[in-house]
């Protein structure tokens, strides 16, 4: 299962999906509040450290609200290879990381401050903790995003 852009340029991978509202699209205006709504806390959490990594300005609760997964990201639920379409691969927690049966003699750390964010050696692939902010903090989100080229958030 899948939601959000089939093209998207990036896709994060998780193990399991959310409840979907009834008649429920990806670029309906209020897509994610009801995905919000329907799921509760853990969902917005999920989705405000998707747009946090993502953004490429300041203001990922705008970012979040209006137009993430419209466009740029989808998300894979217990995926067992790759997003063809995408060239960045997000996989979120220990998990989703199984189902897609990487090698992890293949990836690399990051940062020296952070041994649970590691980077494949020769592809834009991503393996990181779940999108929890106990597992995933801040930093952790800062350093991720300066490996994909963006400003740190402040």
């Amino acid at each position: 299962m899948m939601i959000g852009t089939e093209r998207a340029g990036s896709c994060f991978y998780l193990p399991n999906p959310p409840k979907l509202p009834n008649n429920w699209g990806c670029r309906d205006i209020d897509a994610i509040q009801s995905l919000i709504e329907l799921n509760g806390n853990h969902w917005r959490k999920i989705l405000t450290i998707m747009a946090k990594i993502m953004v490429s300005d300041q203001d990922w609760r705008q970012y979040r609200d209006i137009q993430l997964l419209k466009h740029e990201e989808s998300i894979a639920f217990a995926a067992s290879s790759l997003h063809a379409e995408s060239e960045v691969h997000i996989i979120c927690g220990h998990e989703s990381a199984q189902g897609l049966q990487l090698n992890i003699e293949e990836f690399i750390v990051i940062s020296a401050e952070c041994d649970t964010l590691l980077k494949h050696s020769q592809q834009a692939i991503y393996l990181c903790p779940y999108l929890d902010y106990r597992q995933f903090p801040n930093k952790q989100i800062n350093q991720l995003r300066q490996e994909l080229g963006l400003q740190r958030l402040n």
